[in-house]
């Protein structure tokens, strides 16, 4: 049985991001895309479009000492939801290390477009320890 195309869309840009290229995962979000982070996102919480997305993630990138790295596989796509399982490391200034696994779910447009991100993280309580452990850092809502 193959595989939906909105599945194999979402592999081929978390595969691309593994290996450093965001371009397909931006090419694959609509300009008015809403993002709710999970505490794993840290002051990181909500971006209401594409370049609030991406200035959030370059900041999040930044507070990890440019550490941060995804490893993700896509679980389940449809018409209208694409669901991936990430792994998500990096190692703040201060030498703590974030590791977090999350679900990412995403709602698809007809065009197959996301236009709304919610995270789901399955270490909260370790991500919460992090980000208390490294304060400091901006808090960030780009609603």
């Amino acid at each position: 049985m193959a595989n939906h195309p909105n599945f194999d869309r979402a592999e081929a840009a978390w595969a691309a991001a593994r290996q450093g290229d965001y371009g397909p995962s931006f090419d694959s979000i609509a300009e008015d895309i809403v993002v709710e982070n999970g505490p794993g996102a840290g002051p990181w919480h909500r971006a209401t479009n594409k370049d609030d997305m991406a200035l959030m993630l370059l900041e999040f990138a930044g507070a990890l000492g440019d550490t941060f790295h995804q490893d993700a596989r896509c679980v389940y796509a449809d018409d209208r939801v694409s669901i991936s399982l990430i792994h998500e490391t990096g190692t703040a200034p201060s030498g703590d290390v974030f590791d977090n696994t999350a679900i990412y779910v995403s709602r698809l447009r007809p065009d197959g477009k996301s236009d709304r991100l919610w995270t789901v993280d399955l270490d909260t309580e370790h991500c919460e320890e992090f980000w208390r452990n490294n304060e400091g850092k901006p808090s960030k809502d780009f609603s």
